[in-house]
């Protein structure tokens, strides 16, 4: 048995489930998952779902993104930072430290099949757009700065360790962006990738330079077609 509820249960956040033990049902949006009850469905739902929805959505009131989105190999390096204190241990990051904590308990068998079950179990999410931007001015940018890395489509490449970008919460895109720019994120000495992002951030640090960038990543086609 697990121990360790999420922050968002201590702090009384409700989450709907149901099922005989076998089958988990929960409802978000309208949006209905039916997950096995694998021990990484058991996770998802006691350790991630009350954050990041149900489906994978996301939910911007914890700081918290969609998940679908993003590569099965991205998401296991990201769940191995948050346990190991990578990721999470800087005093600002607040968001960081909520996932930090509901992960903890963690051990490295639960990672692998959690990271797949939410890229390959959960329906892939469709980020309603929340910050605008030029995004003719941002491809520019985009193709000059970023595409070497995450790919002119935007869908990354784990080769290279970069996530997908297509698909993510814009307010997401950003907040990332700037906790590079402010030092709360890739300062970890075991952050390999993260320090590359803290050396390029400043070369969209200006202006509207950054929403522009989104603006255009918006307009990208997610790597699964919601």
């Amino acid at each position: 048995m697990r121990h360790l509820a999420t922050l968002c249960a201590l702090l009384g956040l409700l989450i709907s489930c149901g099922g005989d033990g076998t089958l988990f049902s929960a409802t978000s949006r309208a949006m209905t998952v039916s997950l096995s009850g694998s021990p990484s469905a058991k996770i998802w739902r006691g350790q991630c779902s009350a954050c990041h929805g149900a489906a994978g959505e996301g939910n911007r009131a914890f700081g918290a993104p969609a998940l679908t989105q993003l590569s099965t190999d991205y998401l296991a390096r990201q769940l191995r930072h948050f346990v190991g204190g990578v990721r999470g241990a800087h005093s600002g990051d607040d968001a960081g430290k909520r996932m930090a904590l509901s992960v903890a308990n963690l051990n490295e068998a639960d990672i692998p099949g959690l990271a797949a079950l939410i890229t390959t179990e959960l329906p892939p999410a469709q980020p309603a757009i929340t910050i605008t931007g030029n995004a003719a001015r941002g491809e520019d940018y985009y193709v000059n700065i970023c595409s070497a890395c995450h790919s002119g489509n935007g869908q990354g490449n784990d080769a290279l360790g970069t996530p997908a970008l297509a698909g993510l919460n814009d307010w997401y895109l950003k907040s990332s962006y700037q906790s590079y720019l402010d030092g709360i994120r890739g300062t970890h000495p075991d952050d390999f990738y993260g320090a590359q992002m803290v050396r390029l951030a400043p070369a969209l640090a200006k202006g509207d330079d950054i929403n522009d960038v989104i603006a255009f990543i918006a307009s990208l086609p997610p790597r699964r077609a919601p």
